[in-house]
């Protein structure tokens, strides 16, 4: 006799959902729509928007990517914010940064080439992501057209800058020949840290970061790292935001831009990236130009700007 193996099928359900079953999908997207509402009220997400937040994304990534293959020690964030990268010249081995090159330059804000073989300095060695970056659009903001009348009547090559607390230094090292005797790998200054002025050395009251370990305050879920800088102040990869802000004494020296509907993208370094909507005008309103010829020279104090509220404990602090 054949011993067949047995086996039971049981009737499909053909009733549906019951009304518990529909209630519990329906409270939780409720409470999904509460969660997500306030990180996008106000803001209007399109697709320059979303390309603008994979710009940041692969950012990040190729920033944390550079840190993980070289010990945990973060890329330079100390360009000499007027010093123009192109043409060739034989300053370029000074020049070393996370990205090279000044918006506030002609030749660099039309992405000049850097070799005669025609390469993108964005893509230079020198440009020390440039390993895990091959695509130079990933540096520009596509709501970014603005023509610049002070870079030649360019639209720039680049929209991103770094929080000024974040990376380490390298031209400006006396290992190079500039001023700071600390060696090659030392955190950033954080000069404009303070904000009411620039602090010349080590900013002796706010933290500065130049290895991923040394995200400790406020940790590396609350330190941005890059945003899109306002074009009218864009200069160097570093981005000037105050980690002081107290009641009648808010500061701005580089401006966030307000292209998406007054909003603009952050990355942070854990990863994340948002956008995110500006309450105060004034905060990505700028009445003056120059990219630091006469911006950073007087620094603007906005009294109160729930913007400068916002973001001073999110860039430093205090050590």
């Amino acid at each position: 006799m054949n011993q067949r193996n047995s086996f039971t099928f049981k009737k499909a359900r053909e009733d549906g959902f019951t009304l518990v079953e529909l209630s519990v999908v329906l409270a939780t997207v409720v409470i999904l729509a509460v969660l997500l509402l306030p990180a996008i009220a106000g803001t209007k997400p399109n697709s320059q928007a979303f390309q603008c937040l994979e710009n940041q994304r692969q950012l990040t990534l190729s920033w944390q990517m550079y840190a993980a293959d070289n010990g945990d020690l973060l890329p330079p964030n100390d360009y000499p914010y007027l010093t123009s990268y192109a043409p060739a010249g034989a300053n370029q081995v000074k020049l070393k940064n996370w990205v090279v090159g000044t918006m506030a330059e002609g030749a660099d804000a039309g992405d000049a080439p850097y070799l005669s073989g025609g390469v993108s300095e964005l893509l230079s060695p020198n440009t020390l992501l440039s390993p895990y970056i091959t695509n130079r659009s990933v540096y520009h903001c596509p709501a970014d057209n603005y023509v610049d009348p002070y870079a030649g009547n360019r639209v720039h090559v680049r929209s991103y800058s770094m929080n000024s607390a974040v990376g380490t230094i390298f031209n400006s090292s006396s290992a190079i020949g500039g001023g700071d005797p600390r060696p090659l790998g030392s955190p950033v200054t954080g000069g404009w840290l303070s904000g009411a002025s620039y602090v010349g050395g080590v900013n002796p009251t706010w933290l500065t970061y130049g290895k991923m370990t040394s995200f400790t305050k406020p940790g590396p879920a609350n330190t941005w790292v890059t945003m899109d800088e306002n074009p009218r102040t864009i200069n160097d990869g570093s981005i000037a935001i105050s980690a002081a802000a107290s009641s009648g004494a808010t500061y701005l020296i580089d401006y966030p831009t307000g292209l998406h509907g007054g909003a603009g993208t952050m990355a942070f370094a854990d990863g994340h990236i948002i956008v995110h909507k500006w309450q105060d005008p004034r905060t990505y309103t700028v009445t003056i130009n120059g990219h630091g010829n006469t911006i950073q020279s007087s620094t603007h104090v906005f009294p109160d700007d729930a913007d400068c509220f916002y973001l001073a404990p999110i860039t430093s602090a205090l050590r």
